[in-house]
């Protein structure tokens, strides 16, 4: 009977011990976003731009671009962005407004320009004829100061025979070809500051 007593206490000890843990939901405070909150300034690009309507052409927009210079810190930012956008379509319609369609195209740099023809001829030697080739370089400039002469990479030499140099526009300097002008594939005239012109049949 003792044991019956002890067996059923040591049950209900194991019992009381062996409950199911259960979690209770932790309750959470929803934690509040705060606004952030930037300063507002012109990007560098926006001050430059500004800058630059200090010489815009009109007048009104040039002497505001300053004044808004000069009190940056104390004007609206929005109202600034809002001057130069204008400023800057103001400025652009006054210049399509003065340009002329009839106007010719400003002059551009050009480059030193040459373009060269090969001359045979036939030479009568008692019983013989011997063909001779001449290479004449012709000036598409104003003026050309040649240095030397490159015919085929230098495989074929080409022997100075007459002509001014420097070479003036639509004037030609003559060479005589020490090779068959029929295998001529680059010629190449390197001009006094260093340039090399490479020419293109005539």
């Amino acid at each position: 009977m003792k044991r019956l007593i002890i067996l059923t206490s040591v049950a209900l000890m194991v019992t009381g011990c062996d409950k199911t843990k259960t979690d209770t939901p932790d309750k959470t405070t929803p934690t509040e976003v705060q606004p952030v909150t930037e300063h507002d300034e012109l990007t560098v690009v926006e001050k430059e731009d500004l800058n630059s309507l200090r010489t815009s052409p009109i007048e009104e927009t040039a002497n505001q671009a300053e004044f808004y210079l000069n009190h940056l810190d104390t004007s609206s930012v929005q109202e600034v962005r809002a001057f130069i956008k204008k400023g800057l379509e103001e400025w652009e319609a006054f210049n399509s407004e003065r340009a002329d369609p009839n106007d010719p195209p400003l002059p551009e740099n050009t480059e030193a320009s040459m373009e060269y023809r090969i001359e045979v001829k036939n030479h009568v030697y008692g019983s013989s004829v011997v063909e001779t080739a001449y290479l004449n370089l012709i000036s598409l400039s104003d003026s050309i100061e040649m240095d030397k002469l490159i015919v085929n990479r230098g495989n074929c030499r080409a022997d100075y025979r007459s002509g001014a140099n420097p070479i003036t526009y639509g004037n030609s300097m003559r060479f005589f070809l020490n090779c068959d002008p029929r295998n001529i594939r680059e010629v190449t005239a390197v001009l006094k500051d260093g340039r090399q012109i490479v020419m293109s049949p005539q």
